[in-house]
């Protein structure tokens, strides 16, 4: 078997378990014992059930659906990629609720990093933001996607009740309440 088919059959087999259990009660021992490897190979591929969770969390909720040609974010097509992420999320819902409570902040740091990445693309992309320095635009960046994580956090918490829409709409409206109290800094 190759090495990546390895790595990606025990991501799946954390996913599996997780449709039925908790992060917090999931051993590396049953991980391993669900992929049929040992636990040394689990061991070879990742440090801890934490990275693998990570790398999880990427494979089945954060990456895009594969493509020939990865999608640069632009100002045209940033809200059906949102949308795309948020269904993503909710498709894997069960793993989600399953996993992030007990994740000591993997999935707040892997996916913040992600969201405040493209965030700070598009940010740079705004000509009306382009007096701003280079700090100023990422840590922006970073300060949305906080709040863009809360809201996504919220939504889980309330069972994803709300449709992806409607988080998308709650995620732009605050991003323009965000975006007004830079237009006021600017003047001042």
């Amino acid at each position: 078997m190759a090495a990546s088919e390895t790595k990606e059959r025990i991501a799946e087999s954390l996913a599996s378990l997780l449709d039925h259990n908790t992060f917090d009660k999931v051993t590396v021992r049953e991980i391993a014992d669900e992929a049929e490897v040992h636990r040394k190979t689990f061991y070879y591929y990742f440090a801890d059930k934490y990275e693998l969770l990570a790398f999880v969390y990427q494979k089945f909720i954060v990456e895009a659906p594969r493509r020939e040609k990865p999608v640069t974010i632009t100002l045209e097509n940033w809200r059906p990629e949102t949308i795309q992420l948020l269904e993503r999320i909710a498709d894997h819902s069960k793993l989600f609720l399953n996993a992030y409570p007990y994740d000591d902040g993997v999935w707040r740091q892997s996916t913040n990093e992600f969201v405040a990445a493209r965030l700070s693309i598009l940010l740079h992309a705004m000509p009306e933001y382009r007096y701003l320095k280079e700090d100023v635009i990422d840590t922006s960046a970073e300060f949305v996607a906080a709040g863009a994580m809360g809201i996504i956090n919220k939504w889980a918490n309330d069972g994803f009740k709300a449709t992806p829409r409607t988080v998308l709409d709650q995620i732009t409206t605050a991003n323009r309440l965000f975006n007004g109290i830079l237009d006021r800094w600017k003047l001042s």
